[in-house]
């Protein structure tokens, strides 16, 4: 007598592979979102001296500092032509290693290739200021949706492609020859 033949043992190791990627996406995504919410693209000592960095013109960008905010002045190297510094729309704050630092100023990149001359008062706190990419809500709460969605429908379909094959396979007797 013979019955139909247990599923294949590829069944467990899709279900398997399914719930490892569920667990690589969701780190991945989750590095991801936060990836541009941490970026730094050039820091610049508060001297008062003028200081050459590159920056991304992919988008806006802000400058983090820690404490009261500096008097910066931010010129396209390129051009020569200063860029304005705008007040941020809203409120960003990140902490870093232990230093806690607020976005205060955000401006258009220019070329890319900018002098920053930062000066601050005696005692400040701020003795360094970051320049990042301004942080967009609509890309975090994007980021913060598919880092929980995508790995919870990959983990399912891993945890049913389980569940089906292992019915299926104490169901079925050993195929006799």
């Amino acid at each position: 007598m013979t019955g139909r033949p247990r599923p294949s043992s590829w069944w467990f190791v899709l279900g398997g592979g399914l719930l490892v990627a569920a667990a690589a996406t969701g780190v991945a995504l989750f590095v991801g979102t936060l990836g541009g919410f941490l970026a730094v693209d050039a820091t610049v000592p508060v001297d008062g001296d003028p200081h050459r960095v590159e920056v991304g013109t992919d988008g806006d960008r802000l400058l983090w500092v820690e404490g009261p905010a500096p008097d910066c002045t931010v010129v396209d190297a390129e051009t020569g032509t200063a860029i304005a510094l705008d007040r941020v729309g809203a409120s960003y704050r990140r902490e870093v290693n232990g230093v806690e630092r607020t976005g205060r100023a955000r401006f258009d990149p220019g070329s890319g290739e900018l002098e920053v001359t930062c000066t601050g008062a005696p005692g400040m706190a701020s003795t360094e200021v970051e320049i990042g990419p301004t942080p967009r809500v609509g890309n975090l709460a994007g980021g913060i949706v598919a880092t929980i969605l995508v790995p919870l429908l990959l983990a399912g379909l891993g945890l049913a492609v389980l569940l089906a094959a292992g019915l299926v396979w104490s169901a079925r007797a050993t195929t006799r020859r």
